[in-house]
């Protein structure tokens, strides 16, 4: 076994969300290490990835902050990852069209027609 794979089930998981890290995000093979050292030392610490930045955070304390930009900014917005979960926050276009504010409901029309022939149908 190589001196780099992961050791534990722990370890398996670790290192498949870092790969996950790496399809969104252009890092170098010493931060990807640097990733999988910090989640494997700190199991209660948390990786924050942002547009152009992923943070190493412990507790409240920001142990590291990595320039990393987003490969594709029209795919997602960033990824959360702790112990418990792996996030990734999708990018959502919002129209500015429908004239409610730059906001739109969407459907509202095609559901009213579905009322209108399901009362029609129960006469």
């Amino acid at each position: 076994m190589k001196a780099n794979e992961p050791k534990t089930y722990q370890g398996i998981i670790n290192k498949k969300r870092c790969i996950e890290i790496t399809k969104h995000y252009d890092i170098s093979q010493n931060t990807f290490d640097l990733i999988i050292d910090f989640v494997t030392n700190n199991p209660q610490g948390k990786v924050e990835c942002g547009k152009s930045y992923i943070t190493l955070v412990d507790g409240n304390e920001v142990v590291k902050y990595i320039n990393a930009p987003l490969i594709d900014p029209s795919v997602i917005e960033g990824i959360i990852w702790t112990n418990a979960k792996f996030t990734i926050i999708p990018h959502i276009n919002v129209s500015s069209s429908g004239g409610g504010g730059g906001w739109s409901s969407g459907g509202g029309s095609s559901n009213n027609n579905n009322n209108n022939n399901n009362n029609n149908n129960n006469r």
